[in-house]
């Protein structure tokens, strides 16, 4: 088996924002308000010649340059997505035809929610690992407000749009350790058909307490067996195994539910209050929750702003439609 590192990441947000006063002149709500609930000042939005396509190559092409190798190098793409439009071809294929990668390569999308990231890089890994691919490209890419209702203040004060992308290839040293993949069936957060006037539009339903309190201790539990797989540590071996971890990078999905994830897991293996949240990337006070993109986004801002270095421990954890939650443990 080979050891599968990531080589390269990269970025793209859409250049328009969307701050909360913005949103103040479209719905019932207040700077404060979004602010206290969930830790977000402003979005960035799609303009309409934007899609996940578009804003997926992007962030692709930059992944590419950093990884300092040749577009026709990669083997295979994966594309985590909730927002593709048209759905047939996928957005992978548009991508894969857009950067001119080579022509005969399989590409395909991987719809897990917000935690398409997590498990587009599961899957990803395995393809390197196995040996049968030497290079993969991993996008997470979402057009969110393409779904998102503007007359509902409780989703539309979330949601932003945006993509990022790594670079996959085999590795003499160790890369991605291992995943965890998790889920749950329940229709807590869904995309549903809703008349306004003469037409029916797509726009994101979420039953926020019950998301909330499924989110706090799904991280939590993700975090956990990452770290500990056979749920055989001690406690205070699991606290060992968390000392070493340089970063966890949460998908950015509501301040509170970060924070309150954070303390889930400090309650569960005996960490002081704090500990876990000192060492978490949050990106969502400027981006807010852009899906799948949130992940990759962080992390490729925080190695770019040297955050976080190469030899660093870190832990990808999200949740997200479905419902599912997964994490990624990577020394990068």
């Amino acid at each position: 088996m080979h050891h599968v590192g990531i080589v390269g990441t990269g970025s793209y947000v859409p250049e328009r924002v969307l701050t909360n006063y913005d949103l103040e002149k479209m719905v019932k709500t207040s700077d404060e308000w979004i602010l206290e609930r969930t830790g977000i000042r402003e979005r960035r939005i799609a303009g309409q010649d934007e899609t996940n396509v578009t804003m997926g190559g992007h962030a692709l092409e930059r992944a590419i340059e950093k990884a300092s190798i040749d577009p026709a190098d990669i083997d295979i793409l994966v594309v985590g997505t909730n927002t593709t439009d048209p759905v047939w071809p996928s957005a992978a294929g548009h991508i894969a035809q857009l950067l001119h990668l080579r022509r005969n390569i399989p590409f395909f999308d991987l719809q897990a929610g917000c935690t398409g990231f997590n498990y587009s890089l599961a899957v990803a890994e395995q393809f390197v690992k196995s040996g049968q691919y030497k290079t993969v490209a991993v996008v997470g890419s979402d057009k969110l407000s393409a779904i998102t209702d503007y007359e509902d203040r409780n989703t539309c004060v979330l949601f932003g749009d945006g993509a990022g992308a790594v670079v996959l290839r085999r590795s003499a040293k160790e890369g991605i350790i291992r995943s965890h993949l998790g889920g749950a069936y329940q229709s807590r957060l869904t995309l549903d058909l809703r008349k306004k006037g003469d037409n029916h539009y797509r726009f994101m339903w979420m039953d926020g307490q019950k998301v909330y309190a499924f989110a706090k201790r799904a991280m939590a539990e993700s975090c956990v067996r990452v770290l500990d797989p056979d749920g055989t540590a001690s406690d205070k071996d699991l606290r060992a195994l968390f000392n070493k971890v340089d970063g966890i990078i949460p998908h950015q999905a509501n301040a509170r539910i970060i924070h309150s994830a954070a303390e889930d897991l400090e309650s569960r293996i005996g960490l002081p209050s704090g500990a876990v949240k000192k060492k978490m990337i949050i990106t969502i006070e400027k981006y807010g929750n852009n899906s799948t993109a949130s992940i990759p986004l962080a992390l490729d801002e925080a190695i770019r702003e040297r955050r976080l270095r190469a030899g660093n421990l870190v832990i990808l954890v999200g949740f997200g439609a479905g419902l599912t939650y997964g994490a990624n443990l990577v020394r990068l």
